[in-house]
């Protein structure tokens, strides 16, 4: 909806909200350009938002307003209360100025004029073009916080999903990206003492799978109030729907991953999509079926667990291997043999119900492509033009990117 709102209140209360203010110069407090000013009697704030879902405000005289103005034109405001976080809030603008270009990058341009990022609430609650956070925190935390409310800008604001319908599209889809985002932000080092991770969905993959091996998983399907536990909603939602992003990335390929989650913000922004509108873009990008992913790993509690069952040489010259699905989730399976010559060889075992394979795979590169594994079968085998001798270990998914409840049998050495 497009919201044009007036709030009339104590002209010493520095006031932010949805949208543009279209009286500064009657205003002022940092809206006109100069500092904050303190006014008697009464002043009232004329805000406009176009094609937005919703409208937040939040005042205090006691709010810094700073502006920082992105290259693109778009104006960041910051309310904070002067104290013990100051120096936070004020390394903060040109962090999230980053975070604006690499949200760009990764799932489309932000589309609105202006994001105000407020100190308030209890912890942190997006809306659309601001948010409200808690304010006294260090900087890490800060950020933390500040970026993962933005992209809810994204997911569900800009693309209408019904977050409570499908809140692993909303909560699971910003854990994703903005678990990439401050990554990238600890590898530039603008958070000081922060290490980037080499796989910065581990966390995620732990915490579902930690809990999909217990009795207390509901399917990712759930609506968000019909959950019967605070910790099966929280799980799903967050942990289990950025893993759900991830390996994606795993069954088709990063590079198709990647240009889906663009694609998808291209077409659906401004609409309502659902899991099918979102699976569907990735069908189209990567050429390959894709239903079944959802059937499984949304519409049922199923987990996926591989396992090496067996190596064997196969002559003077080859080698057998054996692997098995021990879960009752299809994947397909990604192998990768290490020689004892510090080489490797890479095996890429399509599921038969993808009607197909990936076609790259920047973690998962120069591998060649087997016939496909049929989901009926709990048994696969196949042989390679190596001998036994040579080989050190056996692999599957070396990228961790399979959300696989037992790794302990991914992993094979050859005597």
């Amino acid at each position: 909806g497009n919201f044009q709102v007036s709030i009339t209140l104590d002209a010493n209360y520095t006031l932010a909200a949805t949208g543009v203010l279209l009286n500064p110069d009657q205003v002022g407090h940092g809206y006109a350009g100069e500092s904050t000013t303190r006014k008697s009697g009464k002043l009232t704030w004329k805000f406009a938002a176009n094609q937005v879902n919703d409208f937040v405000w939040a005042a205090d005289r006691d709010y810094k307003h700073t502006i920082y103005k992105l290259d693109n034109g778009i104006i960041l405001r910051f309310f904070y209360q002067p104290g013990e976080a100051t120096a936070a809030w004020e390394q903060l603008p040109p962090i999230m100025g980053r975070v604006f270009e690499l949200a760009a990058q990764r799932i489309g341009a932000y589309p609105y004029p202006e994001y105000a990022f407020i100190q308030g609430g209890d912890g942190g609650m997006e809306y659309p073009m601001a948010t409200l956070i808690t304010g006294n925190r260090p900087l890490a935390s800060l950020v933390g916080v500040a970026v993962h409310e933005l992209l809810h800008c994204w997911y569900p604001m800009i693309l209408g999903t019904n977050e409570a319908r499908y809140p692993w599209m909303d909560e699971g889809f910003v854990s994703y990206v903005s678990s990439i985002i401050m990554n990238e932000l600890y590898r530039e080092q603008r958070i000081p003492g922060k290490t980037p991770q080499e796989f910065p969905q581990r966390s995620d993959y732990q915490g579902y799978i930690n809990f999909a091996k217990g009795d207390w998983e509901e399917p990712l399907c759930t609506p968000a109030d019909h959950y019967q536990t605070n910790a099966a909603y929280g799980v799903a939602s967050y942990s289990k729907g950025a893993v759900f992003l991830s390996q994606l990335g795993y069954i088709i390929g990063q590079e198709a991953q990647q240009i889906g989650l663009l694609r998808y913000f291209d077409e659906w922004k401004f609409k309502h999509p659902t899991d099918k509108h979102f699976i569907r873009i990735m069908e189209k990008v990567s050429g390959l079926q894709l239903d079944w992913y959802l059937d499984y790993f949304v519409y049922s509690t199923h987990t996926i667990d591989y396992g090496i069952h067996q190596i064997s040489a196969e002559g003077n010259k080859n080698t057998s291997i054996s692997l098995q699905r021990l879960g009752k989730m299809p994947m397909p399976v990604d192998v990768t043999v290490f020689l004892k010559d510090g080489t490797k060889q890479q095996f890429h075992i399509p599921l038969c119900m993808m009607r197909g394979n990936k076609q790259q795979d920047s973690l998962f590169t120069d591998f060649k492509v087997l016939p496909p594994w049929s989901w009926v079968n709990p048994a696969y085998n196949f042989s390679i033009p190596v001998k036994a001798n040579l080989i050190d270990r056996v692999v599957l998914d070396a990228s961790l990117r399979m959300a696989d409840i037992n790794r302990d049998n991914n992993l094979s050495k050859v005597p």
